[in-house]
């Protein structure tokens, strides 16, 4: 008669064959369903960080703008600040666009259409300060000069602006 022994190395072998079965369908498309999510997560991410980016670059644009404005504005003699720009020493307040021709904003204009877009300009204004009567520009202790940029960047409004006090 015959021994009914049994032999271990065969039991695992025969276990660890039923082990390895593979992964099942649902456990792939379930992976892969999940694998999905998360790279569509990721790729919406560079979409909104290259806006940002496009963004930030515009906001940078425009101040630069205005700055070079601005500092072409602070090598005017003082009282040529307002002249340059049409105003009188009578005169109240000045606001010019660089829209417009016929005045010397205008020669920034080229300049904010290629960075900003064909619908982006800046707009200055010189308002005279102190306290004589009437305050105008030709009795100011100082004046107030600003430049604002503005433009439009994914159907929104956006502005950069810079003022100082020219003494």
């Amino acid at each position: 008669m015959r021994e009914n022994r049994h032999d271990p190395i065969r039991e695992t072998h025969a276990a660890t064959l039923k082990q390895e079965g593979g992964f099942s369908l649902i456990e792939v498309t379930l992976a892969l369903g999940l694998l999905a999510t998360v790279l569509i997560s990721i790729a919406s991410l560079f979409i909104l960080g290259g806006k940002q980016v496009h963004q930030g670059k515009s906001t940078t644009s425009a101040t630069a703008l205005s700055h070079t404005i601005m500092e072409r504005i602070e090598q005017l003699p003082y009282t040529d600040t307002y002249a340059y720009f049409g105003g009188a020493d009578t005169s109240t307040s000045l606001t010019v666009s660089t829209v417009n021709t016929g005045n010397n904003a205008n020669q920034w204009q080229s300049e904010i259409n290629s960075r900003l877009g064909p619908n982006a300009s800046a707009v200055i204004t010189v308002t005279p300060l102190g306290s004589a009567l009437p305050l105008n520009m030709g009795s100011a202790s100082a004046l107030q000069v600003k430049v604002a940029v503005n433009w439009t960047e994914i159907g929104r409004f956006k502005s950069v602006s810079l003022q100082t006090v020219r003494f």
